[in-house]
């Protein structure tokens, strides 16, 4: 544990929301956390699931997969260390959790062009007979790696290390002009 607390600057600019009313809308997501966890060969989500709903049923149990045996945990409330120790020590040794809310940010693309937006920086084919609700995806949108999941119809989060979220936001505002109305 670190003997400083981290003091949590938010990455974006003070103006944080895009395109609000327009067919596209850009927004972060400014609370919560992003745990990542590894689980072990014979670890699955199930699994997971079912633990951190005994350990931590307040935070839930929203998960995305970047890789087999591999998850971030994502809530949209904030955790103490205290809490994050509970929870580390009472995970099945099966899983070890890595708090990275201070190293990876997330923003929410939403609206009818989403895919489109999106479709000018990724391979992924996001259309919805593809890319189920729930389904997630590590890519690169244009030359920055994230990971898209769509959480809705037209809605999709991004996670993003917070080094590059700045630039993302940026690229995104760009790739999103065309569908804001004047």
């Amino acid at each position: 544990m670190h003997e400083y607390p981290l003091e949590n600057r938010f990455a974006f600019p003070s103006n944080d929301a895009a395109g609000a009313g327009a067919s596209i809308n850009l927004a972060p997501i400014r609370d919560g956390f992003v745990f990542h966890v590894l689980g072990d060969a014979n670890s699955n989500e199930v699994d997971l699931k079912q633990a951190i709903a005994k350990i931590a049923p307040e935070l839930g149990t929203d998960l995305r997969s970047p890789s087999p045996n591999q998850w971030f945990w994502v809530g949209g409330v904030d955790v103490s260390n205290t809490r994050l120790a509970e929870i580390q020590a009472a995970l099945p040794e099966q899983f070890v959790l890595a708090d990275q809310t201070h190293g990876r940010l997330r923003m929410v693309l939403s609206g009818a062009s989403s895919r489109s937006v999106l479709a000018k920086g990724t391979m992924v084919d996001l259309s919805p007979e593809m890319f189920a609700i729930g389904q997630s995806a590590m890519t690169q949108i244009g030359h920055i790696g994230a990971m898209i999941t769509r959480t809705a119809d037209d809605s999709f989060e991004l996670i993003v290390l917070r080094s590059f979220a700045s630039t993302l936001w940026d690229e995104l505002q760009h790739m999103a002009a065309e569908f804001r109305h004047p």
